[in-house]
């Protein structure tokens, strides 16, 4: 048995949208937080979005989605193909932010991502002001 506060255990990563907006993404698009800030245990991949579960184990997953000025989004999490939770934002002037939380079981090799739940209208925004961004952290 690993100790949970073995180094294999010390997962966490964070990133975001870079600077700049996605426009009519289309439903089930996943998205791609392009800038990453940690990425401890190497789990998270800025090239497609996605996170691999490294150890099984329960995690922790937050997600905000930002739009601006007549937009909206709704956006999912799923873990291994599954919806498990959901976020939405509607900024009918200036910016507004849609942000949402799960907890899961994961396998090694399990997917969590964040995508379109539907067609967004609008721009999905990301920029100093607000972030569009994904996290995640081995719990126990």
């Amino acid at each position: 048995v690993v100790p949970v506060n073995s180094p294999s255990h010390q997962i966490a990563f964070y990133a975001y949208v870079s600077d700049h907006d996605q426009s009519s993404l289309p439903t089930h698009h996943t998205l791609v937080f392009d800038t990453v800030k940690l990425n401890r245990g190497q789990g998270y991949n800025e090239n497609d979005g996605i996170f691999t579960v490294p150890v099984t184990g329960v995690y922790g997953f937050a997600w905000t989605v930002a739009v601006h000025d007549y937009s909206w989004a709704s956006v999912e999490i799923l873990v291994n193909g599954e919806v498990v939770g959901s976020a939405y934002a509607h900024a009918p002037t200036g910016m507004d932010f849609g942000t949402g939380f799960a907890i899961v079981q994961a396998n090694a090799g399990d997917h969590a991502f964040i995508r379109m739940q539907e067609n967004g209208n609008g721009a999905i925004s990301s920029n100093a002001r607000g972030r569009t961004s994904f996290l995640g952290w081995f719990m126990f």
